[in-house]
């Protein structure tokens, strides 16, 4: 019995240690058996190398790839391993061979190694002894079963040395014959394949002889085993050796930096780059650089987006300088900088979806002066009224600030940050109205993925963010604030932006396309925007310095406009959109002022127009006026008899829209005064206190010499009237309730003061300014 119970005990003891073995054998290989860092690789959506950025610990690491190519697989197999497909991680003869190899020569000759015992031997980095070499036989068997063949030879290829900083087999690729492996001949193939055994001693550029003398040999071996033939041979052996490593692509630059800061450093990254399309871009960039920086400008990025594919087709974050400093390692499509006039489409269309606005409605034009901020117009001249479409693709600025003090900061800040703009994320009460003119900083991207956003909605298209990755997971975009029907309106309007020189005739061709464009220029000519618009691409320039330091004539028109249409004509060709249906109305609208007609509109047209219109405004320009036999005079049924008037609808404008108006417009006609018999009360209601007619008035000056100012004094009988003060065709500013006016005389001599109140009468005097 007790011989019985040890032998029991025995048996349990070896099944103990026996699964002990299995579990320690089952566990004894890393999860991971690599845990170098790599090199963070771009390639486009073809596969190409792009740019690559070294790997942390300074070597030039690609990470693996799940494939190798046929040509480099025979060769390191021949040289290496030739039985590799055939045992299972440990090759008995090799081991045999090399102990009597080593026990003869009285050190460590050959290790017998397979390629899978290099694999384990590479990632322990341990010093070769016997007991090592126990280890990696246990290892490499273990690694068999955990990872195929090809696995296991793609691992050793993208991790074995090949000489100074350069690991793998594609960065040896790239190092040395500046292509991919899939691209390299029988000969570079086999020159690549002996560099492993000895990378420390033999590379290009190092021991070129006995390079030569290990390649050639692999090189007849292949002829031997018939992989080659006698002519490949031949050609193969005359192909001379690398001399020296090459620099790597580097297409992308900034997109490798721009991909390391989303997370994929480290990473291969397909991109959705079209390889061909960035070298023809990054060349236009560099010749317009050349000419641009006569103007000391050193700085331009393009941006280009495949609508359809919601992805990034060309990403050039900015130009090559030849001298220090000039900011071109600047990512300039992630840069913040002043979005100028490029805001303006977003708040126009904002307003059509609101019913605030229709397309071709006039909308004020003045000088004008909010809580302290007076904003102007680029050129410094005014419309009085101008159609909201014109004042868009002229890009006016006080339009645009008088619309968006209407439909207000906040709201639209809101509407931009729907659309992605992270950038702008202060409160209203910072930006205040020059929000629309360049007071908030955006990127080039933000703008480039807002105008994708508005191209999508108006296809009636999801929305989805922008992919940068060929397999990258997307999330959907909610642009409930917006519909087609708004969105068509404008990208429609901005195809009507008078284009730079040499395209200006561009509608007289068959071929050309429209392109719904928007230029931008920050205030100090420090950056120049352009933004083109087509259902297929969005495309995106900047100009301008990264320093932020302004040029003479540095304007989204001039400068970057024209390498927007210069990349346009680098991308196939476009389309338009498609008019939408929904949520539009067929309205009446009056021809002169844009505004719904009213009954006293004389000419209308029927539009199609965003069904929100419904609820805006009649046309509040035409009035129904009673004039003379002769049409000279305004009468009234107190003075005037009845059957003898004419019963006129007169388009007049508010008092400071018309003087201004009149001098762009000629045909317009101001309201005929009236007959004096019919005045009452409607002229002589105001007057000038001082100064009086032919007055000779004094420019006052300082002590100090400068001339200062004088004040003018007006009365109205009604209280709550405005008064319109004007110097010659200057206008002063306006008034109301007290009626003085601050006057700077700049000249002397005879001059004419005018007065227009919100009813359109007028007085107007002479007087004279002397020092």
């Amino acid at each position: 019995m007790k011989k019985y119970l040890l032998k029991s005990k025995k048996r349990i003891f070896f099944i103990g240690l026996l699964l002990g073995a299995s579990v320690w054998y089952y566990a004894c290989l890393p999860k991971n058996i690599f845990n170098n860092p790599y090199s963070t690789v771009i390639e486009d959506n073809n596969g190409v190398l792009l740019s690559a950025i070294i790997a942390q610990d300074g070597q030039w690491r690609f990470p693996p790839s799940d494939t190798l190519p046929a040509k480099f697989n025979t060769c390191i197999r021949l040289f290496e391993d030739e039985y590799f497909y055939y045992h299972p991680g440990v090759n008995p003869i090799s081991i045999i061979r090399a102990l009597k190899q080593n026990f003869g020569a009285e050190k460590i000759k050959s290790g017998g190694s397979t390629i899978t015992m290099q694999l384990i031997r590479l990632s322990r980095k341990k010093a070769r002894t016997y007991k090592e070499k126990f280890v990696e036989i246990i290892l490499a068997t273990r690694t068999e079963l955990s990872y195929s063949k090809d696995e296991i030879l793609c691992l050793y290829a993208a991790n074995a040395p090949f000489g100074g900083n350069v690991v793998g087999l594609e960065a040896a690729s790239w190092r040395y014959y500046g292509r991919a492996p899939h691209l390299l001949s029988w000969s570079e193939s086999a020159t690549l394949a002996v560099l492993p055994n000895a990378p420390s001693l033999i590379y290009p550029g190092k021991n070129q002889k006995k390079l030569l003398k290990k390649r050639d040999k692999l090189l007849r071996k292949l002829l031997i085993k018939k992989h080659i033939n006698e002519e490949q041979f031949n050609l193969a052996i005359e192909e001379p050796l690398p001399i020296k490593p090459l620099k790597l692509p580097q297409v992308t630059p900034h997109f490798l930096n721009y991909a390391v800061k989303k997370g994929y450093k480290g990473e291969r990254l397909t991109s959705t780059i079209n390889g061909l399309l960035q070298q023809q871009i990054t060349k236009l960039v560099q010749h317009k650089h050349e000419r641009l920086t006569l103007n000391q400008i050193d700085n331009l990025a393009v941006l280009v987006i495949d609508v359809k594919k919601n992805s990034v087709l060309s990403y050039v974050g900015n130009s090559s300088c030849r001298k220090a400093n000039c900011g071109d390692k600047v990512d300039i499509i992630q840069a913040k900088r002043s979005s100028g006039s490029t805001l303006k489409p977003f708040l126009y269309t904002s307003m059509i979806e609101g019913g605030l606005l229709l397309k071709d409605e006039l909308i004020e034009d003045v000088p004008i002066k909010i809580s302290g901020y007076a904003p102007l117009n680029f050129d410094k001249t005014y419309d009085g009224a101008v159609p909201a479409s014109e004042a868009l693709t002229r890009s006016l600025n006080i339009p645009a600030v008088k619309l968006l003090q209407k439909y207000g900061v906040e709201k639209f800040l809101s509407n931009l940050s729907k659309l992605g703009f992270k950038s702008i994320d202060k409160k209203a009460s910072h930006y205040g109205l020059s929000l629309i003119l360049g007071g908030a900083e955006c990127t080039l991207w933000e703008l480039c993925n807002a105008y994708y956003l508005l191209s999508k909605a108006a296809q009636n298209e999801v929305p989805i963010d922008l992919k940068i990755k060929t397999n990258q997971k997307v999330k959907v975009k909610e642009l409930n604030f917006i519909s087609p029907a708004s969105i068509y309106q404008i990208l429609t309007v901005l195809t009507e932006t008078n284009r730079p020189s040499g395209e200006g005739a561009w509608k007289i061709f068959d071929s050309a396309k429209p392109i719904a464009w928007k230029t931008g220029t920050s205030f100090g000519q420090r950056d120049a925007w352009a933004i083109g618009v087509t259902p297929e691409f969005v495309v995106g320039v900047w100009v301008g310095n990264a320093d932020g330091e302004g040029r003479p004539g540095l304007t989204g028109v001039k400068k970057a406009a024209p390498i927007l249409f210069d990349v346009f004509r680098l991308l196939p060709e476009t389309s338009w959109f498609k008019k939408p249906l929904d949520q539009t109305v067929q309205l009446s609208i009056c021809e002169k002022s844009g505004y719904p007609a009213s009954l006293d509109c004389p000419n209308t047209k029927k539009t199609i127009v965003h069904e929100m219109a419904i609820h805006h405004i009649n046309c509040p320009f035409h009035q129904k006026i009673q004039l003379d036999s002769s049409s000279s005079f305004r009468v009234n049924s107190n003075c005037y008899s009845v059957s003898k008037m004419k019963d006129v609808s007169w388009f007049s404008l508010p008092p400071l829209q018309e003087w201004y108006f009149k001098y762009r417009n000629p045909n317009y006609k101001i309201l005929p005064p009236f007959l004096p018999d019919c005045i009452e009360g409607n002229q002589n209601n105001m007057d000038f206190i001082y100064p009086k007619e032919n007055s000779s008035i004094l420019i006052p000056k300082g002590l100090d010499g400068v001339k200062s100012s004088t004040i003018f004094h007006a009365v109205h009988q009604d209280k709550d009237a405005s008064i319109f003060w004007f110097l010659d065709d200057e206008f002063l500013c306006k008034t109301k309730g007290t009626h003085k006016a601050i006057v700077n005389p700049k000249k002397e001599g005879l001059q004419t003061i005018i007065i227009v109140d919100n009813h359109g009468n007028r007085l107007e005097q002479k007087i004279k300014f002397i020092e």
